[in-house]
């Protein structure tokens, strides 16, 4: 019992750590689309892009704690089946586009014409790919680094 809870504390740790890398590269990437980012230094866009990119791993870690209260299963983001991407990616996308509807509606930032926007939501694409894709690459890199380090994934218990 107590090799299997520290096997989920390692793979939170990890998934932790590859959601803040993969989120902190994609907010500087796109950093260039925001208004209020466009004309800042490196330094200045990199620490915005820190505390966003720790909120992004908020995120994603809220994302499989919700997909492992819905399912009954704590171990739920461990398992590397479709059904658990699929639905890390559109609590990812849901995510990203209720943040991105508050954040636009509240003056928090605004987009400079390098952003698509996405036809009916009126959101960025950018951002809205993030959390879509980031979230289950995330769930995917850590469940590889535990199997490499022989963590022994929990057995598949349904969802």
């Amino acid at each position: 019992m107590r090799e299997q809870s520290s096997s989920v504390w390692s793979f939170l740790m990890s998934l932790s750590l590859a959601a803040f890398v993969l989120n902190w590269f994609w907010e500087m990437a796109q950093m260039p689309a925001y208004t209020e980012m466009a004309e800042l230094s490196w330094w200045d866009t990199a620490l915005t892009c820190s505390r966003a990119a720790l909120g992004d791993a908020a995120i994603t870690l809220a994302i499989v704690g919700v997909g492992g209260l819905a399912s009954g299963n704590k171990n739920w983001g461990m398992s590397a089946k479709w059904n658990v991407f699929a639905v890390a990616g559109l609590l990812g996308g849901a995510a990203a586009t209720a943040y991105e509807w508050h954040a636009l509606h509240v003056g928090r930032w605004s987009y400079t014409p390098d952003m698509p926007i996405v036809p009916l939501l009126d959101v960025g694409l950018w951002p809205l790919m993030q959390l879509t894709v980031l979230t289950p690459l995330a769930l995917w890199l850590s469940q590889r680094f535990a199997v490499r380090r022989g963590v022994e994934l929990p057995p598949d218990t349904g969802l």
